[in-house]
């Protein structure tokens, strides 16, 4: 049976997928999914073929590539992501780079807000499932999908592949929250004794867009400009510990650390005062995501008595964790 863990989000497309029980193969993309004629022409070449080609509403369309590549592109922002074009581009490029022409069984997630209705969930099933016209001579056809709250994915990962004894036993046992701070929200999911309980977790929109508008604040502050949202973005997304400014590298560590200092507290001080309110204290509190690194001492501040685990590889953990599932 081909499985397929799915994580569309707003910054990078994470896809792991596999025969079940036999190794599981990772891919990650940039979330970046527009037009061709978006695309910029090299000189002497045109448009080149270095890039995911689907089928948008009978339009070519290039998906899985630099944001920045797109001239004129916007991020879709907002809670209807779902149902967006760019979101089935990206869903049709992790169809493509599957090399398969059927799906078993693919498992994605929602935010946590969206994942706790019924109706959400089945929106998003019926979006996926079925034949998927994805180029002009390529179909793919997906038979079953499962749809679960998004840190539920993390959850996952470290039930299948931690190697502590200790840790395990803890999470199978005891109170475990997962935090995943996203692009565009931070979603938790309070598990006691691995079932979920909704009235504990939630989402909040201090994610990682939110803090990187504050660190581009900071930057335009000390140097008189802002090398703007995208640029910050691209540079952690691919690893970069810097971006240019004027011609002057700046590094974005502090810049970073001073905006997580006031974003990542105010998502994880309403978060804890929910699950306060429910009566629950974490066990362990694991942090997945591409923001989780960022999310840290907050967490660790917040959560002092708590056993505090940054996922390996988080970025990947919620669809490593999906695959898992099916």
């Amino acid at each position: 049976m081909f499985v397929m863990g799915l994580d569309i989000g707003y910054s990078n497309l994470k896809v792991s997928m596999g025969i079940k029980g036999e190794t599981i193969k990772t891919k990650i993309l940039p979330a970046g999914a527009g037009n061709v004629d978006l695309m910029p022409r090299s000189v002497g070449s045109g448009l080149g073929t270095d890039f995911l080609q689907v089928l948008i509403n009978g339009r070519k369309w290039a998906a899985g590539v630099e944001p920045d590549r797109l001239q004129g592109w916007e991020r879709e922002l907002h809670k209807d992501y779902k149902n967006t074009d760019v979101y089935r581009a990206l869903f049709y490029a992790a169809l493509l780079v599957s090399e398969q022409s059927e799906i078993d069984m693919l498992v994605t997630g929602l935010p946590v807000d969206q994942a706790m209705k019924d109706e959400q969930r089945q929106e998003l099933a019926s979006l996926l499932k079925g034949e998927q016209q994805i180029t002009p001579k390529r179909k793919v056809t997906v038979k079953d999908v499962i749809v679960v709250p998004q840190p539920a994915g993390a959850y996952m990962d470290v039930v299948n592949s931690a190697v502590d004894d200790d840790v395990l036993d803890v999470i199978h046992n005891g109170k475990t929250v997962v935090i995943d701070p996203g692009y565009y929200s931070v979603d938790w999911v309070a598990l006691v004794e691995g079932e979920i309980h909704y009235r504990s977790s939630g989402t909040s929109l201090k994610a990682m867009s939110r803090l990187i508008q504050v660190a581009n604040e900071l930057i335009h502050d000390d140097n008189g400009a802002a090398p703007g949202i995208d640029k910050i973005e691209k540079a952690i997304r691919t690893g970069k510990s810097y971006i240019y400014l004027f011609g002057q590298k700046i590094e974005l560590k502090e810049y970073m650390e001073n905006a997580s200092n006031t974003v990542s507290r105010e998502a994880l001080t309403s978060m804890k005062k929910t699950m306060r309110d429910d009566g629950m204290d974490a066990d362990v509190v694991l942090l997945a995501g591409g923001g989780a690194s960022s999310y840290m001492a907050a967490a660790k501040e917040l959560f002092s008595k708590s056993r505090i685990i940054e996922l390996e590889n988080s970025v990947l953990s919620n669809s490593r964790g999906f695959w898992y599932c099916g």
